[in-house]
């Protein structure tokens, strides 16, 4: 609308401009400077005429695009959002661009320094499908990349886009990613990441969400990554606690990629682990570090990547958990600026309940229980632990018929506390 009426005004402007050249030709001007300035108004004027042609069909065309991308739109069940699929999305904005492809299922975040180039903070080999999102459901893990069994899609949406991922009957999980600016009127130097995981089954499900991120940028340093104590990272290394170590940096001196995991709105991680990307592809849900055993093995050399593990989270049938994390990123060797944009936000529940202080927790709907939960040792937060209470939870709801209602409430109880425990652990 805003192009189409650009359009009209030049239109208007030039009907003036010529009205004008001739009322000067009536009013008896010299004949020589009639004829030069008739020669360089109508050299003039042909260029305007050109440029209008070229504004007119132009904002034609946006029109159109605009018309098939509306009938193209479609709204998700489960998030509300209005969105329209594509098979490749780039959103450019500020210091940053995302990529998202629909094709891989795989995504891309690039920094943009001053003179305009790019540099991928993620691998870019294979459509940078070595990055990715998994979703634990029992023991089967679930990655969200190449998977045949798993339905991809691309959305556009008018303030940023989304990989959608569905596997029929069992979840689907949708990954937001969108920009902003660390300082007021300064460029998008942030990348918001918003993952929402809704429960497609029939039964209650305990599911668990991670992300192993190829990063790229500290490889050719002595060290991969610097911690937000600055405590540098040159080998395999495991976190648990992040009060003190809410970001990680990696970069190569002129380009930063700070990821943040802890502050407002942030759901803090169960553990963040780096280690050699084939060792955190290939090993448990939870990866088992050898702390500052090296990146390199026989078949990459220096190949660091970062795995960050969420806590395990409890959902109904049709009911989402969401959960938010940051990448700021900063060039031209300046520090990122993600710590001061976390800090200064305020989580919309906190809003209308009054309240500025940090409840960064999963969104997620708890039932009412009457059960007195025995008191969460150190031995109940222990991954194996909680595994197997979830296995026996799922056992249990895997036959409708003969399932004891009151042992399953009994066991999510109890689940429920420890949750409660590691994120009451996660914030000291």
């Amino acid at each position: 609308m805003i192009k189409r009426t650009a359009v009209l005004f030049c239109a208007a402007f030039l009907i003036a401009a010529c009205s004008s050249t001739d009322g000067m030709r009536d009013m008896g001007a010299p004949v020589g400077t009639v004829h030069d300035t008739s020669s360089s108004d109508t050299v003039i004027t042909k260029q305007q005429q050109e440029e209008f042609a070229k504004a007119e069909k132009e904002a034609k065309k946006a029109e159109k695009e605009d018309a098939k991308r509306r009938r193209k739109e479609r709204t998700d069940t489960y998030l509300g959002v209005v969105y329209t699929p594509e098979k490749k999305v780039n959103i450019k904005s500020g210091k940053v661009r995302v990529v998202l492809r629909g094709k891989t299922g795989s995504f891309n975040v690039y920094a943009i320094d001053e003179r305009g180039k790019e540099t991928a903070i993620f691998a870019t080999a294979d459509d940078s499908s070595s990055s990715y999102f998994s979703v634990l459901v029992g023991k089967r893990e679930y990655r969200l990349n190449r998977a045949a069994s798993i339905d991809t899609e691309v959305r556009l949406m008018d303030d940023g886009a989304q990989l959608a991922y569905t596997l029929e009957n069992v979840f689907q999980t949708v990954v937001d990613f969108s920009t902003a600016a660390s300082t007021v009127d300064g460029e998008d130097d942030i990348v918001k990441v918003t993952v929402y995981t809704t429960n497609l089954a029939e039964n209650r499900q305990t599911l668990a969400v991670k992300a192993l991120l190829d990063t790229v940028l500290g490889e050719n340093a002595a060290y991969h990554f610097v911690t937000a104590s600055r405590q540098r990272i040159y080998g395999e290394k495991q976190f648990t606690t992040f009060s003190r170590e809410r970001f990680f940096n990696s970069g190569n001196g002129r380009v930063t990629a700070q990821f943040l995991v802890e502050g407002k709105t942030i759901l803090p991680p169960q553990t963040v682990s780096f280690a050699n990307r084939d060792d955190l592809t290939e090993g448990l849900w939870f990866p088992v570090i050898k702390e500052e055993k090296s990146f390199s093995n026989i078949f990459a050399y220096s190949n660091s990547a970062m795995c960050i593990n969420w806590p395990y989270f409890t959902v109904e049938p049709g009911e989402t958990s969401n959960f938010t994390f940051y990448i700021a990123v900063a060039t031209d060797e300046e520090e990122p600026k993600g710590l001061n944009f976390v800090d200064a936000q305020v989580d919309a529940s906190q809003v209308a309940q009054g309240e500025t202080e940090n409840k960064s927790e999963l969104t997620v709907k708890k039932p009412d229980t009457d059960f007195v939960v025995p008191p969460i040792t150190d031995d109940k937060l222990d991954p194996a632990y909680i595994q197997n209470l979830i296995d026996r939870i799922n056992a249990l709801n895997s036959d409708p018929k003969l399932v004891d209602r009151t042992e399953v409430r009994q066991l999510n109880a109890e689940l429920d506390a420890i949750l409660a425990r590691i994120r009451q652990l996660n914030r000291q």
